[in-house]
């Protein structure tokens, strides 16, 4: 985190209209925050701009591909080896970097609103309750990244990440973490907070570059998910997708994206603005991370096991998310979903250097569909989380038949030594069937990591010797090592 001043630095981002609208920079490069529309947007950049698809090269997608150039930062992550030193894109520094980055611009905003006298208190209290948001959101990414799963029996004394309230005022500021239940304490605190405040009325265009009511309700569904509250999980995805039904509005429509002609418009539409699917974008620096002629990376042979060879919903070549297809050259062995594009920004119209970047929706509809099902599983509610899997399925085969749940559980039945079958319970049959799903319509996008981690699921990785290593189900290093620049600070690393 950088000192912020009376007269604060800022990058100003602009509203995308389409996804190959880039940056603008205001000359001076500084706001002086004195009227609301300055403090507004104080908080356009208090959105985290570091990627996290470097945990995409730590999960079950991610192989050695022999064709592709090596970096050594994927190398020691898909190895799943500590990057304390390493700042560069795509490594959890630079989230970590990121992140408290977004916070100290959100906690600029709060500051100077403190200091502001006005008669128009609903705008007022719009800006607040978007940099509320914004500082929950952020440090809601980091206690999912750098600190353990919340379980209530153990959050009082697992280690959360420093919770910053303030503005840097200083050169050196000392932060200690706090425990994991005050983080969450602290996060859902603003959440609640900001969400009061927000106000849709305020936005131009889209509205997609910011917290909406939407995009918070959105957030909230996943902050209780992870907290382990499924009722108010469930409470928040029923405010967007409606209570018992699928509002299928939100669930990005897969037939126009396959009609789409070529990766280049598939990208385009993936992320478009006006989709309301999409409902939180983030504009992300990212380095090689969309490069897929670097490093570790989805083989082909992983992809047609996931989509095209069979499915207990309908036969091969079936599910639409398929049609993502190859990337470039079908000989290396590597897939490339086509959902994002890497844009390069340019420091000045002249200039040969600046940095790429690409548009993300953080948020999508279906996740709240998953949220629920998820929830509804745990809740032991199988026949309502049985009921949104079967229509996120119809949405996603063509031809989907609808399952019950004998016929998920003798998918998922085993061998015993006598070559008996072996049933699993209803519950873990759908829990793995839901998994799955939600694995691969969040392939590549940064996701499927929680859900490792979350789970405890053990996974395995092949090294480019040949060697098998795994990564255990309550293995120390699914919580990443907090980065040495905040160590060197007295920031408490993880254990190992």
């Amino acid at each position: 985190m950088k000192k912020i001043q009376i007269i604060y630095a800022v990058t100003l981002l602009l509203c995308f209209s389409s996804c190959t609208d880039y940056l603008d920079e205001n000359p001076d490069n500084r706001v002086e925050a004195n009227t609301l529309d300055k403090i507004s947007q104080l908080v356009v950049p208090a959105y985290p701009r570091g990627d996290y698809f470097f945990t995409d090269w730590m999960t079950d997608d991610s192989h050695y591909i022999s064709s592709n150039s090596q970096i050594s930062r994927m190398t020691d992550t898909f190895l799943w080896k500590d990057l304390e030193e390493e700042e560069s894109y795509n490594t959890p520094a630079n989230y970590w970097n990121n992140a408290y980055s977004a916070i100290s611009q959100a906690n600029a905003a709060l500051e100077a609103l403190e200091k502001i006298e006005t008669d128009n208190i609903d705008y007022k209290n719009a800006i607040k309750g978007e940099a509320l948001l914004c500082k929950a959101y952020a440090h809601f990414m980091l206690a999912a990244l750098f600190s353990n799963n919340y379980d209530e029996a153990t959050a009082k004394t697992d280690l959360g990440v420093p919770y910053v309230s303030e503005s840097e005022n200083v050169l050196i500021k000392e932060y200690k973490r706090e425990t994991l239940f005050e983080t969450y304490r602290l996060i859902e605190k603003d959440l609640i907070d900001g969400m009061a405040l927000i106000s849709d009325s305020y936005y131009s265009g889209s509205k997609k570059y910011h917290f909406t009511k939407t995009a918070a309700n959105a957030f909230a569904s996943r902050f209780y998910l992870f907290k382990g509250d499924n009722a108010k999980s469930i409470e928040y995805a029923d405010k967007i997708l409606g209570v018992g039904t699928i509002n299928t509005t939100f669930i990005k429509d897969l037939n126009v994206y396959d009609g789409q002609s070529g990766s280049v418009a598939k990208r385009s539409f993936y992320i478009k603005n006006t989709d309301p699917s999409n409902i939180l974008i983030i504009e992300k620096q990212v380095g090689i991370g969309l490069r897929h002629r670097y490093g570790y990376r989805t083989h082909i042979q992983n992809w047609r096991a996931m989509f095209t060879n069979s499915s207990i919903w309908a036969g091969a070549y079936a599910d639409l998310r398929s049609s993502m297809g190859y990337y470039g050259d079908g000989a290396k062995n590597v897939i490339g979903a086509a959902k994002y594009d890497e844009i390069f920004y340019k420091e000045s119209l002249t200039a040969n250097t600046g940095f790429p970047f690409f548009v993300q929706p953080v948020f999508r509809g279906i996740e709240l569909a998953f949220n629920r099902i998820e929830s509804n599983i745990k809740l032991d509610n199988l026949t309502a989380a049985l009921a949104d899997l079967n229509t996120i399925a119809s949405l996603r085969y063509a031809g989907a038949a609808t399952l019950d749940l004998a016929t998920i559980q003798a998918y998922y039945a085993t061998a015993d030594s006598e070559g008996n079958d072996v049933l699993p319970d209803e519950k873990t049959a759908l829990m793995n069937l839901y998994l799955l799903e939600k694995r691969k319509e969040y392939l590549q996008e940064g996701m499927r990591w929680f859900d490792i981690k979350r789970h405890n699921i053990a996974i395995e990785h092949i090294t480019s010797d040949g060697e098998t290593i795994t990564l255990e189900a309550n293995d120390l290093r699914k919580i990443l090592q907090i980065p040495q620049n905040a160590t060197s600070r007295g920031i408490a690393k993880n254990p190992r």
